[in-house]
């Protein structure tokens, strides 16, 4: 059976937020094919006792190049950080020559170096481009995206293949000489059976009126759209068929920014029973974002569920020109969008051919 090293900033749960639904659909693949996976445990060498680490560290960077702030305090941190993963890497490489790296972010970026130089053959699978996500920081030299975008490029050009959850980041890898493929969100099978099921519950349209905006709070672009959404709603939508439910992890945050109308409701964090209860009962499903990176694992699982969508253009990314989704760049086509009709939309198929290329990829490597 072949064995894979594999390490994720989430938790691998089906039932999670979006990251964690994505490490859980790559252990399922793994799983399905016989590939057997053992997660990284950062102190399994008790490496962080060793003095000097940080002096070792700093002088096995040299070689890479890595960008640093040019400040005894940084170099230190950074050169520890190096070299702490790097003797791991060591300790797991005899028996585990494949690295599936899901955690391509702060100083997990040194993955990919140390592997590499351990012996150990990486496999990327970005969730997404960090560097280019408004806002983010580098750990290393302090620079704000996307004045950092080459310091991540030469961390994954580290890894001997590299799969992305949205063909706009394959893209922009290739264009910089980085061999990548794609490999899309699918739900996990609990999920695809709970979605089943709620599209076989669903009348054929709905006329409820009621519009259903999901979204985890804790998640800073996916706050900032529910927001912007709430307020539009509350100036602009006059239809009085219409009526706005906000749920979502963590969306009780949003109490203070919900405006007195009677047409806007904030049912919070929902349960199984509850999700599917809206999902159900609910005539459109609304997601908005601010530009950013990765893919929105909700789109593929609303469309499994038969739930229109309203989408902007930053939010829908992989799902363009699809019956059922509507894509809006501006507040004018917003409101038109709302007056419908609302279509639902074709389940996707799973992506069996792109889930082969991943685990052949996987073993061709796991043999080297």
């Amino acid at each position: 059976m072949t064995l894979v090293l594999r390490h994720s900033h989430f938790k691998s749960s089906a039932w999670g937020d979006g990251g964690s639904k994505r490490t859980a659909q790559i252990s399922e693949i793994l799983a399905d094919h016989g590939l057997s996976e053992i997660w990284y445990e950062p102190d399994v060498t008790g490496i962080f006792k060793k003095k000097f680490a940080a002096l070792e560290g700093i002088r096995l960077l040299k070689k890479h190049s890595i960008q640093s702030s040019f400040n005894k305090s940084a170099l230190t941190q950074l050169g520890f950080n190096y070299y702490k993963r790097f003797k791991t890497m060591e300790y797991y490489a005899p028996k585990h020559p494949v690295f599936l790296w899901e955690s391509s972010r702060q100083q997990n970026f040194l993955m990919s170096y140390a592997a590499k130089d351990a012996g150990i053959s990486v496999i990327g699978l970005p969730h997404n481009l960090e560097s280019l996500v408004p806002g983010q920081k580098s750990d290393f030299t302090k620079k704000i995206a996307p004045e950092w975008f080459e310091e991540e490029l030469s961390s994954l050009r580290q890894c001997s293949h590299i799969f992305t959850i949205s063909r706009e980041e394959q893209f922009i890898l290739k264009l910089f000489g980085i061999q990548a493929s794609y490999l899309p969100y699918f739900p996990p099978k609990p999920i695809v059976s709970f979605l089943e099921t709620i599209r076989n519950k669903r009348t054929e349209t709905q006329k409820s009126g009621k519009i259903l905006m999901l979204g985890t709070a804790g998640n800073r672009p996916t706050e900032e759209g529910m927001i912007d959404r709430i307020q539009f709603f509350h100036q602009k939508v006059t239809d009085p068929n219409l009526q706005l439910f906000v749920a979502g992890y963590m969306t009780e945050r949003l109490k203070p920014m919900i405006p007195d109308n009677p047409a806007i409701h904030l049912l919070g964090t929902l349960t199984n029973e509850e999700l599917n209860q809206e999902l159900t009962e609910c005539c459109l499903a609304w997601i908005h974002q601010p530009l950013g990176t990765g893919a929105l694992t909700k789109i593929p699982e609303l469309m499994i569920a038969g739930v229109p969508m309203l989408l902007n253009s930053e939010s829908a990314r992989n799902y363009f020109n699809r019956p059922g989704l509507m894509v809006y760049e501006n507040d004018k086509q917003c409101l038109n969008l709302l007056k419908g009709p609302y279509l639902i939309p074709e389940a996707p198929e799973k992506p069996i051919d792109f889930e082969q290329q991943f685990v052949e990829i996987v073993r061709n490597q796991a043999r080297k």
